[in-house]
């Protein structure tokens, strides 16, 4: 047995374990691995990344992070038990700003903001995980981007206030996380390419709560509660100007709390009946995409979705539960424009998506009797609101 404690007042605690496979005569000698992370992070954490480019460059990479607490334990082979505690009291805020001539090649930047991010994962064995995250402070993502263009665009702005993610393969995973937001939320994409532009991608991402768990050929548990502030916002905004483009695409997601569980060859389960994925939003959510094309070929595509809980678990071919309850008491709203024209009779889209709660179970039996089952409660008390625009000849 290895056991690893580690004790912060700071930002990064990572233990990974690499391990051999046990042989014949230790086949029976079993490998556990214990790792309890304390962090409480009482500062601002920021980071600003500020390129300018000469001219005419081929490629260019632009990466700014900021993290209030972030802890790993991952192992190669074996049985983990992972317990982490995360508490941040201050601001956290990273701003990404990339200005010059034209790219030839690949023009890409990530901009990532998190109060607390915790991951944990095992393979042949049984992943014990629990996490408590709180954040009592704003988190912000902010990419800017002024070309005078480039051939590909890339950019992936998130921001989210706690992040918990856990995994395991052939083996069993049972993983549960509290986690609390009671600050703001902000993420935004500012991108203007002024006379050329080529293919271009552009994500935008805030979350006050955010739960993923993977399983593959694995026995899968998750549960969590989720809850987030009244008073407090959770925003995303992805602004875009290109005089031309090929194939743009423009996605802004803004969601209070998100659970997700995707899981294949073992029975999954988001919730059990007796112990609910609980979530709660209270903060205002909101998701805005706007895109202006002069021109464009191939297609346009501006997608807003706004969403305050969201639950969702996909299995293949086992037994399939999902068991929760959602309350949403604060306005969630999405907007989507298109604004542009294209000569050569390319494709435009919008897509505006506003939902208070949103529960989602699938389950792939072609491969045998599985079924799926659960309960779920939705309680709605604000506005919704969801407007998609077109403007083109």
């Amino acid at each position: 047995m290895i056991s690893i404690r580690i004790l912060l007042m700071g930002s990064a605690a990572m233990a990974a374990l690499n391990m051999a496979t046990a042989s014949a005569d230790d086949a029976d000698t079993a490998i556990s691995t214990t790792i309890v992370i304390d962090q409480v992070q009482l500062g601002d954490v920021w980071a600003n990344m500020d390129v300018v480019t000469d001219e005419h460059v081929e490629d260019i990479v632009s990466t700014s992070t900021a993290v209030g607490n972030t802890g790993a334990g991952q192992i190669m082979s074996g049985d983990i038990d992972y317990d982490a505690r995360q508490s941040l009291e201050g601001n956290v805020d990273a701003a990404n700003t990339l200005r010059g001539g034209y790219v030839h090649g690949v023009a890409a930047t990530t901009t990532t903001a998190y109060g607390n991010a915790s991951t944990g994962g095992t393979w042949n064995g049984t992943n014990a995980y629990r996490a408590v995250q709180t954040s009592n402070g704003d988190i912000a993502a902010r990419t800017d981007i002024d070309l005078n263009g480039a051939n590909v665009i890339a950019s992936a702005t998130t921001a989210i206030a706690n992040i918990s993610n856990s995994s395991a393969e052939y083996g069993t995973l049972r993983s549960f996380q509290t986690q609390e937001s009671t600050g703001s939320v902000y993420a935004e994409t500012d991108a203007d390419l002024c006379c050329e532009g080529g293919q271009a991608s552009f994500v935008t991402t805030a979350a006050g709560n955010t739960v993923s768990s993977s399983g593959s050929t694995t026995t899968n548990y998750t549960g969590a509660v989720q809850t987030t502030a009244s008073g407090e916002s959770i925003t995303g905004i992805t602004d875009v100007y290109m005089q031309a483009g090929q194939d743009v695409t423009a996605v802004t997601t803004s969601a209070g709390n998100s659970a997700t569980v995707t899981n294949a060859w073992g029975y999954a389960t988001l919730g059990r009946q007796g112990s609910e994925l609980y979530q709660g939003n209270d903060s205002s959510v909101n998701a805005e995409t706007y895109v202006t094309l002069d021109h464009w070929s191939g297609y346009g595509v501006s997608t807003a979705y706004g969403v305050g809980n969201s639950a969702l678990i996909s299995n293949v071919a086992s037994d399939t539960g999902l068991y929760a309850i959602q309350n949403n008491t604060a306005g969630v709203s999405a907007q989507a424009s298109l604004t542009g024209q294209s000569f050569t009779g390319g494709t435009g889209l919008v897509n505006a998506t506003a939902i208070g709660n949103a529960a989602t179970a699938t389950l792939c039996n072609v491969c045998g009797d599985a079924v799926l089952e659960g309960n779920v409660s939705q309680y709605n008390s604000a506005d919704t609101y969801a407007q998609g625009t077109v403007y083109t000849p």
